[in-house]
C-alpha cells in the first residue's frame, strides 16, 4: 500500500511540477521522505496487523485473511489501477497541454545580458551563454537551437510567441549575469511557447568562483531538462559536473580567446593566440584552451603572410597533444586533433575516424561537421561532403562560416552556380566578412571566372591592407595566361605587397602559369606543414590541372595520401 501511494505520489508530482513551479531541491526532498518511510512501513507491517479492534501486535497465528486485511488488499488494487490511469492520462493527455507535441523537447537559449555597468564584461557573459548552449546539445533528448540562430535576437523587441515560432521550439530561456565585485548573479526563466507563461524561474546570486559559474551553468541545463521531461544519460551528467578550470583570470581570458578565434582575421586570431597563451600559462590543467590554442595556429598561416610557420607547427601540434591528455572525448578537443592530423601527418583515416568519434558525443558538432566535410571533399568524396555541410547549415543556418564552408564544398564538387549562389547572398549580407572574401575570389578562379576572379582578389587585397596596384599586376597576369597562355612571373617583390603567404601561393602561381614556382610553394607548404587547404586540395583543385601528370606533383600527392 506504501509502494503504491508513494509512486502516485511520485507521478503527480513529476507532472505538475513543470506547471506550478516546484524547484527540483524540493522534488528531491519528497523522494528522499519517502524512501526513509519505506523500511518504516515494512516493519511496522511485520509488527501489527489489522484487526476489528484495530491495530495489534501480530500474533503470528496462522489463520485465513480477516475482513479488514481483504480490504486492504482492494484498497491496493484500486490505488494501482488509479496509478495506472493516472499514468497513461499523464503520458496522453497532460505531457501534450505543456509542450507543443509537434515540437517536443526544444528550446532556444537567447544570448544573456549583460547585466553590469561595465561593457568589459561583455566577453564573459557571451561566454557563459555560449557554455550554456554547448551543455544543453550535448543533451541528447532536447534539440537546442544553435548560437548564430539566437544571436540575432540580441535586444530584440519580439516577443516571445514571435521567437518560439520562428524557430521552431516549444520553449525559450533568457535572463542575464551580472558580475559586480566578487559576487555573480544569473537570472533565468525558462518560458513555454505555446502559453507565454513561465515554467520556471531563478536567480543564483553567489561568489565568484569558477566552481560556481560552472554550477550554476550545471544546475540551470539540470533544471531544463527536468522541466522539458529529458532524461539524462550517466555520461550527460558527469559533463554537467565538470569544472574546466579553477582559475577566474583564466576563464575569462579563454572567453575573449575564443570570441577573438570566430572572427577569422589576420589580427583576430593573432589576439586569440595571445589569450591562448596566457590561459594555458595561467592553468596548464585547461584542456579547451589549449585546443583553442591548437585551432588559432593552424588557422594563422592562411590569413598572415608574415607568420613563423616553423613555429607554429610544432606550437599547434604540442597543444593538441596536451588538450588529447587532458580531455580526448571531448569534441573539440577532438575536432582539433582530427585537424591536426590532416594538417601535420596527413593522415586522412585517421582524420576521418576522429572526427566521426566527436560526432557520437555531440551529433551536431558543426566544428567538427565542418572539417569534416573538408576531409571527405578533398578526398573527392563528394556527395558525403556535402551531404555533411548541408547538414551543418541546417544545424546553423545563420552561421556565416557553415555558409561559407558550405559553398566551398561546392566548388570542389564542381558545382559552381549553386556554390556562387550561396557565396552572394552571404556576401550581399556580410560584405565586410574576410573569410568570405578570400575565398571567394579562388572560387572564380577555380571555375574559370579568371577576369571576376582578378577583380575580386584585388578587393580582397584592399581589405587585407595590401598593395591594391601588386595585386592588379598580378591579375592582370591571370588574365594574361587564360587569354592567350602567356606565363606570368610574381616577384618576391609583388608578393610581399599583396600580402600573400604560402597557404595561396601554390594556387596563385599555378593561375598565372608558373609551374615551377607553384611546384615549389606546394614543396615549401608540405615540408613545413603549413599549406594547409592549398595541399590538402592538391587532388582535387583545377588549379594544379596545368602540371596534374607531373612527376613531382605525383610524388607529392604520395607525401600526402592524396594519390590514387
Amino acid at each position: 500500500m506504501y509502494l503504491a501511494v508513494a509512486w502516485l505520489l511520485l507521478q503527480v508530482i513529476d507532472t505538475t511540477s513543470p506547471i506550478i513551479g516546484v524547484s527540483l531541491a524540493v522534488q528531491r526532498f519528497v523522494l528522499v521522505l519517502l524512501a526513509i518511510g519505506f523500511p518504516v512501513s515494512v516493519v511496522l507491517a511485520w509488527v501489527l496487523e489489522l484487526t476489528p479492534e484495530g491495530l495489534q501486535k501480530d500474533s503470528g497465528a496462522p489463520g485465513t485473511s480477516p475482513p479488514q486485511t481483504r480490504r486492504l488488499d482492494k484498497i491496493i488494487i484500486v490505488v494501482l489501477a488509479v496509478a495506472v490511469v493516472y499514468f497513461v492520462a499523464e503520458k496522453i493527455l497532460i505531457s501534450n497541454t505543456i509542450l507543443q507535441p509537434e515540437i517536443g523537447r526544444s528550446i532556444a537559449v537567447l544570448p544573456l545580458a549583460n547585466l553590469s555597468q561595465d561593457t568589459a564584461n561583455d566577453p564573459f557573459a557571451r561566454g557563459i551563454h555560449d557554455d550554456l548552449l554547448t551543455q544543453l546539445s550535448r543533451i541528447r533528448s532536447i534539440r537546442t537551437v544553435s548560437r548564430t540562430s539566437v544571436l540575432q535576437y540580441r535586444g530584440t523587441t519580439k516577443t516571445i510567441p514571435e521567437i518560439g515560432a520562428e524557430l521552431g521550439v516549444a520553449t525559450v530561456l533568457e535572463g542575464g549575469v551580472q558580475r559586480s565585485g566578487d559576487r555573480i548573479r544569473i537570472n533565468v526563466q525558462l518560458i513555454n511557447v505555446a502559453t507565454d507563461e513561465h515554467l520556471w524561474a531563478e536567480t543564483y546570486d553567489r561568489e565568484l568562483t569558477t566552481t560556481n559559474v560552472f554550477d550554476i551553468q550545471g544546475d540551470i541545463s539540470r533544471m531544463i531538462a527536468n522541466q522539458l521531461r529529458a532524461t539524462l544519460t550517466q555520461e550527460e551528467e558527469q559533463r554537467l559536473n565538470s569544472v574546466p578550470t579553477q582559475d577566474l583570470a583564466a576563464l575569462d581570458s579563454y572567453f575573449v580567446g575564443k570570441q577573438m578565434l570566430e572572427e577569422r582575421t589576420r589580427e583576430s586570431l593573432t589576439a586569440a593566440t595571445e589569450h591562448f597563451e596566457r590561459v594555458v600559462i595561467l592553468d596548464p590543467e585547461f584542456a579547451l584552451a589549449w585546443s583553442g590554442l591548437a585551432d588559432a595556429y593552424m588557422l594563422l598561416p592562411e590569413y598572415s603572410a608574415s607568420a613563423d610557420r616553423d613555429m607554429i607547427s610544432a606550437r599547434s601540434a604540442e597543444a593538441v597533444a596536451r588538450a588529447l591528455a587532458l580531455d580526448p572525448d571531448h569534441p573539440y578537443v577532438a575536432s582539433s586533433a582530427g585537424w591536426s592530423t590532416l594538417v601535420h601527418d596527413y593522415d586522412w583515416q585517421r582524420a576521418e575516424d576522429t572526427f566521426r568519434r566527436a560526432l557520437e558525443v555531440e551529433p551536431d558538432n558543426t566544428n567538427v561537421l565542418h572539417w569534416l566535410s573538408h576531409t571527405l571533399s578533398w578526398r573527392g568524396r563528394h556527395e558525403e561532403a556535402l551531404q555533411i555541410a548541408r547538414l551543418a547549415v541546417s544545424v546553423e543556418p545563420f552561421s556565416k562560416l557553415m555558409r561559407m564552408n558550405l559553398a566551398y564544398i561546392l566548388v570542389d564538387a564542381g558545382l559552381f552556380e549553386e556554390a556562387f549562389d550561396v557565396a552572394l547572398r552571404l556576401r550581399d549580407s556580410e560584405p565586410e566578412y574576410m573569410s568570405l572574401r578570400r575565398n571567394y575570389f579562388l572560387h572564380e578562379l577555380r571555375a574559370g571566372r579568371i577576369e571576376d576572379g582578378a577583380e575580386s582578389f584585388v578587393f580582397y587585397t584592399r581589405l587585407t591592407g595590401g598593395d591594391v596596384d601588386a595585386a592588379r599586376e598580378i591579375g592582370a597576369m591571370m588574365i594574361a595566361f587564360a587569354n592567350s597562355g602567356q606565363i606570368g612571373s610574381i616577384s618576391q617583390t609583388l608578393i610581399d605587397k599583396a600580402l600573400l603567404g604560402t597557404e595561396d601561393l601554390g594556387q596563385i602561381f599555378a593561375f598565372v602559369g608558373d609551374v615551377e614556382n607553384s611546384l615549389a610553394a606546394l614543396r615549401v607548404a608540405i615540408d613545413q606543414r603549413s599549406g594547409s587547404r592549398s595541399v590538402l586540395s592538391m587532388k582535387i583543385n583545377p588549379a594544379y590541372d596545368l602540371f596534374r601528370s607531373d612527376p613531382r606533383f605525383v610524388t607529392m600527392l604520395h607525401e600526402v595520401g592524396l594519390a590514387d
